[in-house]
């Protein structure tokens, strides 16, 4: 049997105080903390917005869901826009299944989550 994982990556740009983390790859257990220290390190901060770009993500666990719940839940406490970017159903699927896509501000793209961000609080963002 091949195993077929895609190695993970994940990455942090900032751009006119709106910090984007990114992923890539399949995200599971061993990347959670790494993710949950730069997403809540931008909140904490005080960016003047976050985006978790997922687009380019091939397999999330369980573990990942928690750390965006996690984070919009403290962005949300600190008035922190934040907005998540995903795409393929490898992660929009479990996100729906599970109700999280009622609770977390999800956009198809990239475009549209700093868009969404940058017109906070008008907006649907955390």
């Amino acid at each position: 049997m091949d195993d077929h994982r895609t190695a993970a990556a994940i990455g942090r740009a900032t751009e006119a105080a709106l910090v984007t983390v990114s992923g890539s790859g399949d995200l599971d257990l061993g990347c959670a903390p790494r993710l949950r220290r730069l997403l809540l390190t931008a909140v904490r901060e005080a960016a003047r917005g976050v985006v978790a770009d997922l687009s380019a993500v091939t397999l999330c666990d369980s573990t990942i869901f928690s750390v965006l719940v996690d984070v919009h839940r403290e962005a949300r406490a600190g008035r922190v826009p934040f907005a998540i970017t995903a795409d393929r159903a490898s992660v929009v699927r479990p996100l729906e299944i599970l109700g999280l896509d009622a609770l977390l501000p999800l956009y198809a793209d990239l475009g549209a989550a700093r868009a969404a961000v940058s017109r906070w609080p008008e907006t649907r963002v955390s």
